[in-house]
């Protein structure tokens, strides 16, 4: 290597470092505010309880017996809330133990970090640095390889969340779901398992390299027991009714609320084959067969919604179909009775003579 890039490695690395050492006083101010917080509310429960203790002693003096049992009946309630934040108080004064590292610490672990896993890249806009696996497979499937980045801004917030991200480069993801790139990602976040701890811990106290190989161990890692998608699903789809996962052979696509399902819950329409969910699929109230809305039409008389079979030539249903008949018939039976009953009324006006006034 070159004297100038050398040099000029030298001083990327030197100004990482002192990024990173910002990073983690920044990191160290919050979590020294965070006991501050707890310090204060303690100590406004201690000064309650002075308040309840004079209130108390005042309460005996003038025999005001009632009010002090119901002192003695407040202090006791919160007796326990005084338990957790005390408990809790120690154990953020006693967890607060870790020593900052120097400049020249950092500085060698970035040095370590270029040795296990070649050149760090340093992402200028996000402020954050990263380091790239190789393809990684496992169970036979190829799942490419991963970039881990942590982001230097949000090493403060590693008491609340995590600030590293684990990237696809070449995403192989689940088949039922593409936010899921590994068995232990989803949505670039690493499900750290028992690792959790000692993972915070190496950030925490400057040990990013430890952090880096922790984070990379994993993903070259698979746990049965603790995946966001088995690998033995991997190639699957996911029903969107049931959850349960199909190969791509056994999946029904509706085209009217654009999801995939199993057969279990799916249909096809009778008329025009069309796949379809049971939530799409249409059952007409005459066949009971299930159709899709395109191959439905309302009757004209009663407006009801059937299968296109099931509609005659006038877009009928049966029963409208019959109703009509029945009327039709029963106008015919009117108009042939008519003339019968004309003819009734003049064979009772024969031989009758009129008689003017």
């Amino acid at each position: 290597m070159r004297k100038e890039n050398f040099m000029e490695k030298q001083k990327k690395l030197i100004r990482l470092s002192n990024l990173l050492l910002d990073s983690l006083y920044e990191l160290k101010k919050a979590k020294l505010r965070q006991i501050q917080n707890v310090m204060e509310d303690f100590g406004i429960r201690c000064s309650d309880t002075t308040k309840d203790s004079h209130l108390f002693y005042a309460a005996i003096e003038r025999n005001w017996l009632s009010s002090a049992e119901q002192i003695i009946s407040r202090v006791n309630r919160n007796l326990n809330d005084f338990s957790y934040h005390l408990q809790r108080f120690k154990e953020l004064v006693n967890s607060d133990e870790t020593v900052l590292p120097k400049l020249a610490d950092i500085y060698a672990e970035l040095i370590q970090i270029e040795q296990e896993f070649g050149e760090i890249k340093f992402d200028s806009n996000e402020k954050a640095i990263s380091v790239t696996t190789e393809p990684i497979t496992l169970n036979d499937i190829p799942l490419g390889p991963f970039e881990v980045k942590l982001s230097i801004d949000q090493i403060s917030k590693l008491y609340s969340d995590a600030p590293f991200r684990i990237i696809a480069l070449r995403p192989n993801p689940a088949g039922s779901n593409d936010e899921v790139t590994h068995p232990h990602v989803s949505d670039e976040r690493l499900c750290e398992g028992d690792g959790h701890v000692s993972i915070r811990s190496a950030i925490e106290q400057g040990r990013f390299c430890d952090f880096f190989t922790m984070a990379v161990n994993i993903l070259q890692t698979y746990n049965p027991d603790s995946p966001y998608i088995s690998l033995d699903d991997w190639e699957g789809i996911s029903c969107y009714d049931c959850g349960c996962t199909i190969s791509s052979d056994d999946c029904y696509y509706c085209e009217y609320c654009d999801r995939d399902y199993c057969s279990q819950c799916s249909s096809y329409c009778q008329m025009c084959d069309t796949a379809m969910c049971l939530g799409c699929a249409y059952g007409c109230p005459s066949c009971n067969e299930p159709v899709c809305r395109n191959c439905t039409a309302k009757c004209k008389d009663c407006e009801e919604t059937f299968c296109k079979d099931c509609l005659d030539e006038e877009g009928l249903c049966q029963n409208c179909q019959e109703q009509r008949k029945e009327n039709e018939n029963e106008e015919q039976e009117q108009l042939s009775e008519e003339p019968k009953a004309d003819a009734a009324v003049q064979s009772d006006s024969v031989g009758e003579t009129i008689v003017h006034a």
